[in-house]
């Protein structure tokens, strides 16, 4: 505190000194020059070159949380959209020190974005992907049907999609003592609905879509079986699979 002015008013200065004395400013400027350029005087702090690496790691790490069952195909487009940030982020903290500061700018910017996007499109397929319920899919009765069988399929699950796509398969009930799987097929339809054309006549691998009319949990489906008389066959769920 200094001493009273000659005019009668007291002046007051107060400052810090030492390399320690970064104001909070400092040390955001700092990390935005490092994150997207690696200039400045954060240079000399190595840690400073790991930021975007570890930024675009947290996102990969939320989007594995993320991640919902289902057929790994449908994870091509956010994989790649994950570990290719991951990598350029590495080599800017390994090799790409040195190099010109457009370079180093132009990687953490597209790093950042495309992980982004990579999380996003985690999120949606959350929301919306493909689920396998084959697992969670019975049909009743399991004894060997006969012509004009009727069974009931129902799949117990909480995912919500519109569209159930259905892959019956059709084998001999009785081994050995009939041939009647080549002239096997069956219709499908939501149970209390009578089955569109499409899903008429089908044979066993024919993959069927069926609309669930509205977002729902409770898919029940009737499976009604034509084969040749005195044959038994039996039904079974190859693949069931939710999607919208």
């Amino acid at each position: 505190m200094t001493a009273p002015s000659p005019s009668g008013q007291s002046q007051y200065s107060a400052h810090s000194e030492g390399s320690n004395a970064l104001s909070v400013g400092q040390v955001v400027g700092n990390l935005v020059l490092k994150f997207f350029t690696g200039v400045g005087n954060v240079e000399k702090w190595s840690v400073w070159n790991w930021v975007p690496c570890g930024f675009v790691l947290v996102l990969c790490a939320v989007s594995v949380l993320l991640m919902p069952e289902g057929p790994w195909d449908q994870f091509v487009v956010a994989a790649v959209c994950l570990v290719l940030p991951l990598g350029a982020t590495f080599w800017r903290a390994i090799w790409g020190r040195d190099r010109a500061i457009w370079r180093r700018a132009l990687v953490s910017w597209g790093s950042v974005a495309l992980a982004v996007i990579g999380l996003a499109q985690m999120v949606y397929l959350r929301a919306h992907g493909e689920v396998d319920v084959t697992g969670s899919t019975r049909i009743e009765p399991q004894s060997p049907a006969g012509d004009g069988a009727t069974l009931r399929l129902t799949v117990d699950s909480e995912t919500v999609r519109r569209h159930l796509r259905l892959t019956l398969g059709v084998e001999e009930g009785s081994v050995g003592t009939q041939s009647c799987a080549p002239d096997t097929t069956f219709d499908v339809a939501l149970a209390g609905q009578q089955p569109e054309d499409a899903n008429r006549s089908l044979t066993s691998g024919t993959a069927v879509d069926i609309a669930l009319g509205g977002q729902s949990t409770d898919v029940r489906v009737v499976v009604t079986v034509h084969t040749l008389p005195g044959c038994l066959m039996d039904i079974s769920v190859d693949s069931a699979v939710l999607h919208d």
